[in-house]
């Protein structure tokens, strides 16, 4: 089984670096194969067939790295001790995840998303990750409510559903490379998710004195 999904992730990688480069156009069969070391069979069994390999490629764009930052997070809340090192934990993912160099992937989320508008299995296929993603965000975000450290008159999923909205959403300022008030947009987003979550927002956004 763990095979089975490397073999999947292996041809998944290769297929989303065609989609970067040249669109899904340029994703060819042959060209897969050769890249990923593996045979048209084996791509036709996984996947049933190019259609079926694209959604596949483009959901796996849209959750790339999303799964490894939570996973992160998730560690470091577990090992807080208090609301205080909770607080510390939570100012520093929300730098990361609103951060310049974390730009390149959201704006391939939201190319992914833009694909999806018109096609229907893709639509499923990333609302059907996103719902994953939420519920597994959802699980630090419980722990934290259950100790009182942050309010709990909120759903956790659908705060992790709306967190990443937000950030994907700094792609709007994003569109002509960095823009001159970008720290700006991070101050209020990060105020608007210290209030839901109740907690102090940040002394200090990337430089900015609130």
């Amino acid at each position: 089984m763990a095979d089975s999904q490397l073999l999947r992730d292996q041809i998944l990688h290769v297929v989303a670096k065609i989609i970067d480069k040249g669109g899904e156009k340029a994703v060819r069969i042959r060209d897969v194969c050769v890249a990923s070391k593996t045979t048209p069979p084996t791509i036709y069994r996984i996947f049933g067939d190019r259609t079926g390999l694209i959604v596949a490629a483009q959901s796996y764009r849209f959750t790339f790295n999303q799964t490894d930052l939570i996973k992160s997070f998730a560690a470091a809340v577990y090992s807080a001790k208090n609301k205080s090192e909770y607080v510390k934990i939570a100012h520093q993912n929300l730098n990361l995840m609103f951060s310049l160099k974390r730009q390149d992937f959201r704006s391939m989320r939201l190319e992914v998303l833009g694909s999806a508008q018109s096609n229907k299995k893709l639509a499923v296929e990333i609302n059907n990750a996103q719902s994953i993603a939420n519920e597994f965000g959802a699980q630090p975000i419980r722990f934290a409510q259950a100790r009182g450290w942050i309010n709990d008159d909120f759903d956790p999923e659908i705060y992790i559903a709306w967190l990443t909205g937000m950030v994907n959403a700094r792609v709007i300022i994003e569109l002509n490379g960095k823009h001159p008030k970008s720290n700006e947009w991070d101050k209020i987003a990060m105020r608007s998710i210290c209030v839901v979550l109740g907690i102090p927002e940040p002394k200090k956004v990337k430089g900015i004195k609130n």
